[in-house]
């Protein structure tokens, strides 16, 4: 079963292929870019006062791939960054976002769809040091056989950081016993007058909605493609 390289093409959306990390390390403009992991391990992005980077990062079919990523907003600046992996053996990420600028807008999300023992670990950290800043994290996972998950999520509001709005979500979806997913939330709340939430889920795909797709003629294998291809498409946000 194939689900990322299915979609290509909506992934790409015109976005630039960088070669090279060093192209995008100051963003001032808005950009859009498609990184595969095999391009880029350690990298700082300062993304400057008003600008927009719309980033996806792609690994699939790696034996082994750590990455780690730091994002620094100024004001008013946006982030959008997409995280895809597929049949990785183990795929470690790590994702440091720091809310520099007033009304700086962060928007982080992470699709795995693990077999066999693929292993994922998301570390992501949102660090909110202004006012009105926003932050958001999605992370979801496909699991099957004995592959594995774990999601490690922080979020960091200072004492300067009033009216800040973060959200950190993590829904896993287990298709073997075999199967692992771990969440580890964590808050450090510095202000009082925020919005702060997180949650994560663990279990099998509802059993009333494989119930009505296989109703209508579809097979377990092809139940299973279009769950986990929704999964994905949601954290691309596209219909």
């Amino acid at each position: 079963m194939r689900i990322i390289q299915n979609h290509m093409d909506k992934i790409l959306g015109g976005r630039s292929v960088v070669r090279n990390h060093l192209q995008w390390e100051k963003i001032v403009t808005p950009t859009r870019l498609f990184i595969p992991s095999s391009n880029i391990s350690n990298a700082m992005c300062r993304v400057g006062e008003g600008a927009c980077l719309d980033i996806i990062i792609l690994a699939v079919d790696c034996d082994e791939s750590t990455i780690q990523l730091t994002f620094e907003l100024g004001k008013s600046s946006q982030l959008k960054c997409v995280i895809l992996s597929e049949s990785c053996k183990k795929f470690d990420v790590s994702v440091d976002s720091i809310l520099k600028g007033e009304w700086a807008i962060s928007d982080i999300k992470s699709f795995f769809y693990g077999k066999n023992s693929d292993g994922q670990k998301f570390s992501i950290s949102q660090t909110h040091d202004a006012m009105n800043s926003k932050s958001n994290v999605v992370s979801k996972t496909i699991l099957d056989d004995s592959s594995i998950s774990e999601f490690y999520g922080k979020i960091s509001i200072s004492e300067n950081a009033e009216n800040s709005k973060a959200r950190q979500s993590n829904n896993n979806i287990l298709w073997s016993d075999g199967a692992q997913a771990i969440s580890c939330p964590d808050l450090h709340i510095a202000n009082s007058n925020v919005t702060c939430s997180h949650g994560a889920t663990v279990g099998a795909i509802d059993g009333d909605t494989m119930f009505y797709m296989m109703s209508r003629g579809m097979d377990l294998p092809t139940c299973k493609q279009l769950v986990a291809e929704g999964a994905m498409l949601s954290v691309l946000a596209i219909p």
